[in-house]
């Protein structure tokens, strides 16, 4: 029975060693690209609605609107309405 429990004993020692070793073995630098900007590779998710670039057309403009905003929702609510309600296109096997 002491034989079991100081089995017990060392075999969580090792396991919170292990862990606090591979805990600081971690690099705290980011990793970099070989010509030195971060590395920035994964899986990226390109569902957003924030383009790349701000639209020429909004000049200064921070926000828009309220009017600006509902007539943007509108727009995405009648554009997927329609599509839902649009009649499906039956394409032939095999043909361009």
């Amino acid at each position: 029975m002491r034989n079991r429990y100081l089995v017990t004993v060392c075999t969580i020692a090792a396991m919170v060693v292990s862990v606090s070793a591979l805990a600081t073995a971690q690099s705290s630098t980011p990793l970099r690209t070989a010509w030195g900007d971060p590395d920035l590779g994964g899986v990226w998710n390109n569902s957003t609605l924030t383009p790349f670039q701000r639209p020429e057309r909004l000049g200064d403009q921070e926000f828009l609107t309220e009017e600006e905003a509902a007539n943007v929702e509108q727009e995405a609510v009648d554009r997927n309405e329609r599509l839902l309600n649009e009649e499906a296109q039956r394409t032939e096997a095999g043909g361009n």
